[in-house]
């Protein structure tokens, strides 16, 4: 449906929000996981956010490190 060729950047964001939706349902999954939700209460759900707001600051902060750093690699082969 899209051709990269013809619309790259409607691409690139098409693919960029499918990557970000993948990776908030992988912190979601593990946030959740350690948790028993056999007894739901306040507290519980208070970590439950502080979890999942903590693995999805780490994990955004670990992704744009590391696309900083490839784009510096790149320009630093490629533009010398």
């Amino acid at each position: 449906v899209l051709n990269q060729d013809e619309t790259p950047l409607l691409y690139s964001l098409v693919f960029g929000e499918g990557v970000v939706n993948d990776a908030a349902s992988v912190v979601l999954f593990n946030a959740i996981k350690s948790f028993d939700i056999t007894h739901i209460n306040s507290r519980i759900a208070l970590e439950f956010m502080g979890n999942f707001l903590y693995l999805f600051i780490l994990s955004t902060m670990l992704g744009v490190l590391a696309g900083l750093l490839s784009a510096y690699i790149v320009k630093k082969l490629y533009f010398g």
